[in-house]
């Protein structure tokens, strides 16, 4: 019998989604675009491929969605036209010119991420702090090595417009500026559910322990269990400290989640994969 007919591969897909299916085209992206060496990096590829659509990601590259999209099809043998879906792109466009707000918006936080990326090391949780630090009519600055696309989606469901300056290779300025407190309509499934988490099923539940394992294997481990897990499913994590990186993720997900403190160096984290939350492309 012969093999079943592969699916083109789309630029709405997760770029996670397109390395699990086709794990030789990590090597493939890499070659496309230095850009893409980030994905050799476990804990960037693990956290970051899973919110990055293809079209998203060839922005960050530099590359047109189509060409990427081509280029992919072709790498596993199909040729497919590789057009991009009508509304993929930048989720919040880039105003034109420079907005009136970037000369006299007061700018509270400033994060740099070029030597966090560098190193290999994932920069959102510390750029989400700083979005946390900042109240409408406010702003804050983000020194990156790539234009951050997929950023501004999550960024603009908390109420950011931004405007991005490329000064050079690898050197992008992004000022973020708040003009409100988010969009109410699409409130995160975390910040706003109406019941607390069940504790008390067991059956339901996969538990992890994490307590011995050194940063950044937790985090890893965490979302590599969540990845496993059906939508509705829940994981229980035994942890030695509240994992303060690892909640700005999982709201981004859309992922309700409890913790709990049992005593010195016993934390229980409880976590439920939203129906809905993540895969909703």
């Amino acid at each position: 019998m012969g093999e079943t007919a592969r699916a083109p591969i789309q630029a709405s897909w997760k770029v996670s989604e397109v390395i699990s299916r086709y794990p030789q085209l990590l090597d493939e992206l890499v070659a496309l675009n230095p850009t893409f060496r980030l994905l050799r990096n476990p804990v960037m590829r693990r956290v970051q491929s899973r919110l990055v659509t293809v079209a998203q990601a060839a922005m960050i590259a530099g590359m047109e969605p189509v060409a990427l999209v081509q280029a992919l099809n072709r790498a596993i043998g199909i040729e497919a036209p590789g057009e991009p879906a009508a509304d993929e792109g930048r989720a919040v466009p880039a105003p034109e010119g420079v907005p009136a707000w970037v000369a006299g918006a007061p700018i509270v936080a400033e994060v740099d991420a070029r030597p966090l990326q560098r190193e290999g090391r994932e920069p959102f949780s510390a750029i989400m702090a700083a979005a946390r630090q900042v109240a409408p009519g406010e702003g804050f600055r983000l020194w990156n090595t790539f234009e951050p696309v997929p950023l501004y989606d999550v960024l603009g469901q908390r109420g950011f417009v931004h405007h991005a300056r490329q000064h050079g290779p690898d050197d992008w300025e992004i000022l973020f500026f708040r003009i409100g407190n988010g969009r109410a309509a699409t409130p995160s499934p975390a910040a706003t559910a109406a019941a607390p988490l069940d504790w008390s099923s067991p059956s339901a539940t996969v538990t992890i322990d994490v307590s011995g394992l050194v940063p950044p294997e937790p985090m890893i481990r965490i979302l590599e269990a969540l990845e496993a897990l059906p939508p509705g499913g829940t994981l229980l994590v035994h942890h030695v400290r509240r994992p303060m990186h690892l909640y700005p993720r999982l709201d981004a997900l859309g992922y309700r989640h409890e913790t709990r403190e049992l005593g010195p160096g016993r934390v229980e984290l409880l976590i439920e994969k939203t129906a809905g939350g993540e895969d909703r492309s």
